[in-house]
This record gives C-alpha cells, structure tokens and sequence, in this order.
C-alpha cells in the first residue's frame, strides 16, 4: 500500500478524520423522533430532513474542502497519501 494515493486532493478540515460517528447519532436521532411521532399519530410534525433535529454543525469536523493542485509542493506529495 506505500505507492496508494488518494485520486482528488480534498479532505476535513478540521481535527477528525471523518465524521462518521455523528451521522450515526444523527441518524438514530432522527429514526427514533420519526417512531415516536408515527405512534402518537401526529404525522403533521414529522421531520423531513435530519438538520431539522441536529445541526451539521455539530458533526465531527467542518465538512471537505478542496486543496488545489500543487505535485511539485512538499506537502501536497504528503496529504494525497493514505
């Protein structure tokens, strides 16, 4: 795997790595909110999408962003490293 390289220079922003445990507690919120609405039969105030329960903002890391394009430079050669 030390010649694998990662195909468009992009990646978090922030300090994690991926935000992968927090869609599933939003995920989970959201199921159980749906549920429990459904059996009190009050469909008028079920949620259409999952940030109207959790903010995105409170997902590990601020989102992707791109990079740009620099081979020559030291530190692109590191990032697109896996």
């Amino acid at each position: 795997m030390s010649r694998s390289r990662k195909r468009i220079p992009a990646g978090t922003c922030c300090c994690c790595k991926s935000q992968k445990r927090g869609k599933q507690v939003s995920h989970r919120k959201f199921r159980r909110q749906e549920h429990v609405l459904m059996h009190n039969h009050h469909f008028e105030k079920l949620p259409i999408l999952q940030y109207e329960i959790t903010s995105q903002w409170d997902l590990g890391g601020d989102g992707k962003r791109f990079w740009g394009w620099a081979p020559e430079e030291e530190w692109f050669q590191k990032e697109m490293r896996k």
